[in-house]
């Protein structure tokens, strides 16, 4: 009998790590993409006809953006355990998007390092994206 974990399942996130699932699911998005080579005209199309002025950016593609600005922070050691986002408006292509964050709790759970995160997107000085965050940190020295 094998003792290895069982990988992720398909349209399911791993709840233990929520960064590799993300990654493991962003793959499949992409192939969908990949499969209709007039996606992103059409995008363009649909939000010009809505009078939004391009092409959104994705959702999943901002959330991931928002998952990679944890990790950078937390570093290699920390793991994401959960991630909460509630997307406010949409983002148009091209312009610019910053994340910023703040922690907002720290505290030992079952002997685990937890702080908690708020993190935003803003554009033009607006949040888009605002999202609380979970992160596993390793003790220190």
């Amino acid at each position: 009998m094998s003792s290895s974990k069982p990988g992720p399942q398909p349209g399911r996130i791993d709840q233990t790590n929520v960064s590799r699932s993300f990654d493991v699911h962003a793959r499949n998005y992409d192939k969908l993409v990949n499969a209709n080579p007039g996606y992103h005209e059409h995008l363009r199309m649909s939000a010009k006809r809505m009078g939004i002025g391009g092409a959104l950016v994705p959702g999943l593609l901002k959330l991931s953006w928002m998952t990679q600005y944890v990790s950078d922070w937390a570093g290699p050691e920390a793991q994401v355990r959960n991630l909460r986002v509630a997307f406010r408006r949409p983002d148009v292509a091209g312009n610019a998007i910053v994340y910023a964050g703040r922690v907002v709790d720290k505290r030992q759970e079952d002997g685990k390092n937890i702080v908690e995160l708020e993190v935003v997107t803003l554009a033009d000085g607006q949040p888009s994206v605002r999202g609380n965050v979970q992160v596993e940190m390793p003790s220190r020295g």
